[in-house]
């Protein structure tokens, strides 16, 4: 079976409510990661749950953001990416090593109009500092 590693920031986490979005689909966690330092973190609260979206930058504000990087087959994210609300979507990923991945995207424009969480470091760290 053809795989495909995927970068998740936020709900699709262990442990956040749409995990089993990813494990329903056949998606094994492969490890704990971060993007290269190059992400701004925004809270996108426009339809359902709040959530994370990161937006590549660079004009050298950003910062690494954690994420997870997990392996679904290949077959499986067609249906994985239809259940995906814009303003987030699936596009490239920049890991701390330089490689590129598939994972969530945001569009430029949440950040003009979101919260930016980018100095928390991740969606766990911002929980966290909700008490939550």
């Amino acid at each position: 079976m053809e795989t495909i590693p995927l970068a998740v920031f936020g709900l699709h986490l262990t442990g956040q409510p749409l995990n089993h979005q990813l494990t329903d689909l056949g998606a094994t966690f492969l490890r704990a990661d971060c993007t290269a330092p190059e992400y701004r973190l925004y809270v996108v609260a426009n339809s359902g749950p709040a959530k994370p979206g990161a937006i590549h930058v660079t004009d050298g504000s950003g910062a690494a953001i954690a994420l997870e990087l997990w392996e679904m087959p290949v077959a499986n994210l067609g249906y994985f990416a239809r259940q995906i609300p814009p303003p987030l979507g699936i596009g490239a990923v920049k890991l701390a090593d330089g490689s590129l991945v598939k994972g969530f995207s945001c569009e430029g424009y949440v950040a003009g109009e979101a919260e930016e969480i980018t100095h928390l470091g991740g969606w766990l760290a911002y929980l966290e500092s909700l008490g939550k």
